[in-house]
């Protein structure tokens, strides 16, 4: 990408444009970002980790869809909807449930004969929702506008989403509890546009955006265990059945509020994010996939075999280390075989779908 003031490339990558270097490298953010949570979420809740964590989920997710949305550009075009990308997603969902069914199963003392394809709240779920989301776009296509119309449409989606949690109680399936919840972060990415990346990407607003994310994210990880763990569950999208019935009256302006902070938190990220290419971080960014798919798998491995009782949340080297292996182990999972084979994977079908002309 190019200097303070973007352009389309600042926020959205189609095919046959310009390599988009700050989405890349946002991706690779990200992508760090999944890694460390997950590996630090099977440790004691101390005052750290508790803060650490929050830090990272009040955001990490809600980014990922922004970021989703913004590559979604291509699913629907000119009438034409490309129904192949979502066999693709499901294609990778299946495969992933069964991996972590393995490790799952190890952890729970029993491997379930049969996947559960129908109730996933673990790490698979993204690829689920995406894939609802895809097929959502013909619909949601026809509301894009101007600006000012889509700002519009995405608060009423968010209050809609908000008050819609009191009465749709589906828990995890086919993931909906999250897929209906993080729908408006889906939707912003698909959303934005030339002009508002363009303004947005300035210096003035670039920054400001910036150091209020950080702020923002130096409360959560500070007050998290004394002041929020009451409201903690707001950060995973939960189903409004799993808060305290004394919460319930004012859950809708919780989520609400969530949704300020995930939202001010990821542009603010973005915004931070440089917009040249930076060789390891670009590079991470390009090869998120493999990354996703395996480092869940071998957390629960490493949990399996004992490595988080050798740990304590205790010890701030611990913590330190296991963010540091989570760091290391993002690396060798971008490796360029990874990358190879995981492409294949996915484009197991893609002979078939394009002669369907799905693709």
């Amino acid at each position: 990408m190019k200097a303070d003031k973007g352009n389309l490339n600042t926020i959205k990558q189609h095919s046959g444009r310009k390599r988009d270097f700050r989405l890349d490298n946002l991706r690779g953010v990200l992508i760090l970002i999944v890694v460390i949570g997950h590996f630090l979420l099977p440790m004691e809740r101390t005052r750290l980790v508790t803060g650490l964590i929050y830090a990272i989920y009040v955001f990490h997710m809600p980014c990922f869809m922004i970021v989703s949305g913004c590559l979604a550009g291509s699913v629907y075009k000119n009438g034409r909807f490309r129904w192949g990308k979502i066999v693709q997603l499901l294609w990778l969902y299946v495969v992933y449930e069964i991996i972590v069914n393995i490790t799952e199963g190890l952890l729970a003392g029993q491997i379930p004969p049969i996947p559960d394809f129908l109730h996933e709240s673990g790490a698979p779920w993204y690829l689920l929702s995406l894939a609802t989301y895809y097929m959502t776009i013909p619909v949601f296509h026809k509301l894009k506008g101007s600006p000012a119309r889509n700002l519009v449409v995405l608060c009423a989606m968010m209050a809609v989403v908000s008050f819609a949690k009191y009465f749709i109680h589906v828990g995890d399936f086919l993931a909906l509890d999250r897929t209906l919840t993080l729908l408006p972060f889906f939707y912003a990415g698909y959303y934005t546009s030339h002009s508002s990346a363009d303004s947005f990407f300035q210096k003035p607003v670039r920054w400001a955006a910036g150091a209020l994310a950080l702020i923002i994210l130096a409360v959560v990880l500070c007050c998290t265990y004394d002041h929020f763990m009451k409201y903690h569950l707001v950060v995973y999208g939960a189903d409004y059945t799993r808060y305290l019935p004394e919460m319930w009256g004012y859950l809708w302006a919780l989520n609400l509020f969530w949704y300020l902070l995930a939202f001010t938190v990821s542009f603010g990220l973005a915004a931070l994010t440089p917009d040249r290419e930076m060789s390891l971080l670009t590079y991470l960014g390009k090869n998120t996939l493999q990354i996703y798919i395996l480092h869940r798998p071998i957390r629960d491995l490493m949990q399996y075999f004992g490595f988080y009782e050798a740990v304590s949340a205790h010890n701030k080297l611990h913590v330190a280390g296991v963010i540091l292996l989570s760091i290391l182990l993002t690396l060798v999972l971008s490796a360029k075989p990874l990358t190879i084979a995981f492409t294949k994977l996915r484009s197991v079908f893609d002979p078939l779908l394009e002669k369907c002309g799905a693709l």
